[in-house]
């Protein structure tokens, strides 16, 4: 029996349509032949901060706050299925273990279902904090244009890295890029509260010497 043609359209547009949304929800992911580059950053670009300020869910349980500023914040999109996705995450988390605490902090950043990544998650045994990001929340902000991909912000927001592909994460120049941003969160804190205690102490002077002077009576000349 041959299909009317108005039904033959609709199937049409129907199986258009389905297959356009099934190809937005996929990733591009790094090519077989790409090596993982230590993280670098990046060229001169946009120095304004990205406004978020999510909260994803924590794998296995628990929520976490995602804002930039305060502290350096490293985000690396990351997928259980990717190609060399375990030594990427495994190397990541050894690495994290070993910066100092209090640095910078660190969002592994999945958009696959629960079940799956708390599987993969707990068979890995990590300590590095794995969120989801199933509505899109963070990446409407930070775009994850492939993956992997990472971002790198300073204590300032600003962006520091955003590098495709996969990352050496044990090589000594990221290693050297992360502690370099988190020594200038350091810097900042001192200088900020070095001027804070200046601030206060060019204060208490003022009223110590207007004080003094109301001490005196009237229309007197120091001596």
């Amino acid at each position: 029996m041959a299909i009317r043609p108005r039904l033959a359209a609709l199937l049409l547009v129907l199986g258009a349509t389905g297959l356009f949304w099934w190809r937005a929800e996929l990733f591009t992911v790094a090519k077989p032949g790409e090596a993982p580059r230590a993280l670098a950053r990046t060229g001169a670009g946009d120095p304004r901060p990205p406004a978020f300020d999510v909260s994803l869910p924590l794998v296995p349980v628990g929520v976490a706050r995602l804002t930039p500023g305060g502290r350096p914040l490293l985000v690396h999109y990351w997928a259980p299925w990717e190609r060399h996705g375990r030594a990427q995450v495994v190397a990541l988390d050894s690495l994290v273990r070993t910066l100092p605490e209090g640095g910078v902090r660190v969002a592994v950043v999945c958009f696959d279902p629960f079940p799956s990544v708390a599987r993969y998650v707990g068979r890995l045994r990590l300590h590095v904090p794995v969120m989801l990001d199933l509505r899109r929340d963070l990446q409407a902000a930070l775009p994850c244009p492939s993956v992997p991909y990472t971002w790198l912000l300073d204590q300032r927001g600003r962006v520091v890295a955003a590098q495709p592909g996969e990352v050496e994460w044990l090589a000594p120049a990221t290693r050297a890029l992360l502690e370099g941003v988190n020594a200038g969160a350091v810097a900042d804190s001192l200088a900020a509260a070095a001027s804070d205690v200046q601030a206060r102490a060019v204060s208490a002077s003022g009223r110590t010497n207007q004080r003094a002077s109301s001490a005196c009576p009237p229309n007197s000349a120091a001596l």
